[in-house]
């Protein structure tokens, strides 16, 4: 039986040495999920998108998963992994294929709520932009900045119980924070990695992605259940701390 304690913890995570991209095939009775765990990246010429597209061709799926909000549909694969990385190509992918897909992560209100719960409304929302900060300077096709943060302002603020959110509120906080100036175009996924713990995001970050990793452990279960074959991408170390989890479901007799 497949519990959330059955996922890495970080500790656990951090002694294992695995390679990128990083597979999970699972078969629960009759159903087969394919999990590919990659690097995020918007780089068109990576080899890992051709690899995310003949593992998804071999499969033939009914049902796909990514990560993240879901993206615009993009007809044109370049396009689709520049503006949304691996979830821009399954998205693509699926509408060619005709299949459905969708997010098995948790929507961004939802997540502000749940970090509200647990930190102040200022660290959460610090650490939510910063994320999303390092999201867009990732992208190599990149949306309007104002507009795209604008959206994501109107997207999280009602969670958080901010009426507004602008620049010079985030700055001050960051500052407060984190202990120096927020530099928009110069964060990385330095800043939320959970595998480092220096930085008060690095700590907020493991939590954020323990809650992720429970949502999409009980999405890709319920698609199992659902679909006969199920194809999903995650980034890497969501695909090697889920296994155990996904292996301990998918053994004979288990019950999700």
């Amino acid at each position: 039986m497949a519990r959330s304690g059955d996922i890495l913890t970080f500790a656990e995570y951090a002694a294992i040495r695995h390679r990128t991209p990083y597979v999970v095939d699972v078969q629960r009775d009759d159903a087969r999920l394919v999990l590919f765990g990659g690097w995020h990246s918007s780089d068109p010429t990576l080899p890992m998108f051709d690899q995310i597209a003949t593992a998804f061709a071999e499969l033939a799926p009914e049902f796909a998963l990514h990560e993240g909000t879901p993206p615009h549909p993009e007809p044109e694969r370049e396009i689709a992994i520049r503006r949304y990385g691996e979830a821009g190509l399954v998205t693509t992918l699926a509408g060619r294929a005709g299949i459905p897909t969708a997010s098995m992560d948790i929507p961004l209100p939802e997540e502000a709520r749940l970090l509200r719960r647990e930190l102040s409304q200022a660290d959460a929302l610090v650490f939510l932009v910063v994320r999303q900060l390092a999201s867009y300077n990732r992208k190599t096709l990149r949306m309007d900045f104002d507009g795209y943060f604008g959206d994501f302002f109107d997207l999280i603020a009602p969670a958080l119980e901010l009426a507004a959110i602008d620049w010079p509120l985030i700055e001050r906080e960051h500052v407060r924070m984190v202990g120096h100036p927020l530099v928009a175009r110069d964060v990385t996924g330095h800043e939320t990695n959970p595998m480092r713990d220096e930085l008060p995001t690095q700590r907020i970050a493991q939590r954020s992605n323990r809650l992720r990793d429970e949502r999409m452990l009980r999405r890709l279960l319920a698609a199992l259940v659902e679909h006969r074959r199920v194809f999903a991408t995650v980034g890497v170390t969501h695909a090697v701390m889920l296994e155990p989890a996904l292996r301990a479901a998918a053994t004979p007799g288990s019950h999700a």
